[in-house]
């Protein structure tokens, strides 16, 4: 009895392994439910923390505004990433706002502003002509923006087929995924795939996110809330270790038969 009381333990263990496997490793996360803004850089006009919003955690109290054009922070990962990354971003919009995204950008350097440009990933409303070659700006839709190669990047909308329109007052949930590959970009808006771009620039490393433009001095209140971003585990690793576990644990299934026969 006491052998195949160890054998569920290991089946249980297996279970939780794989589970923890599958998770994703989290680089960057902030909710600010701590009340500040301590995890960020700002800069020349700052973002501020807010309580009248709050997407994450549900029962939280506490966002960041943007209340102008103007403002932005960043924080830097203190490490280059590279690979499969999920970079997610709540964003609540009023009609007033008339741009509110978010970014995750690599430079040649140890973080923002830090050497030269690399890529820009952003998400979120935008209000000008789309500078993507052949994309012409629909208003009801969402935008993203890869910025290299230059030739062929640019703001787009993100309006595949099923793609959510616009709707102000509410909280929207982005999602950047970058692809093993690099090149390959996908975009989400409340988790829906809403634009597929291939050809980006390979063999970037993104070391930092960035919340508001930064520029002008449009007026318009937004808010910001649980940013994350995190690395994807490579699937066929994960399931190749849980099989191993799942097999080993089977070998001793049969051992304890054996013994018990």
């Amino acid at each position: 009895m006491g052998k195949l009381l160890r054998v569920i333990c290991c089946v249980a263990f297996v279970g939780l392994l794989a589970s923890n496997l599958s998770a994703e490793p989290v680089i960057f996360s902030d909710d600010f439910e701590s009340g500040n803004l301590s995890l960020w850089t700002q800069g020349t006009s700052a973002l501020t923390i807010s309580t009248p919003q709050n997407a994450v955690p549900v029962s939280g109290l506490y966002s960041a505004r943007i209340d102008s054009s103007a403002d932005r922070m960043y924080h830097n990962f203190g490490s280059e990433l590279s690979g499969n990354i999920l970079f997610t971003s709540w964003i609540y919009e009023t009609s007033a706002a008339t741009r509110v995204f978010t970014e995750i950008r690599a430079y040649s350097g140890a973080g923002y502003a830090n050497g030269t440009l690399q890529q820009v990933l952003a998400i979120g409303k935008y209000s000008s002509a789309m500078t993507m070659p052949g994309e012409v700006y629909d208003g009801t839709k969402y935008q993203g923006r890869v910025v290299y190669p230059s030739a062929t990047m640019g703001w787009f909308n993100l309006n595949a087929p099923g793609a959510p329109s616009r709707s102000s007052d509410v909280w929207h949930r982005f999602d950047i995924e970058v692809m093993p590959s690099g090149t390959d970009i996908n975009f989400y808006v409340d988790g829906i795939l809403s634009r597929a771009i291939t050809g980006a620039a390979a063999g970037i490393s993104y070391d930092s996110v960035v919340v508001g433009l930064g520029a002008g001095s449009t007026v318009g209140d937004a808010w910001v809330d649980g940013i994350s971003v995190a690395i994807v585990p490579e699937p066929g690793s994960v399931a190749l270790l849980a099989s191993g576990l799942v097999a080993l644990v089977g070998l001793a299934l049969v051992r304890v038969r054996r013994r018990s026969a």
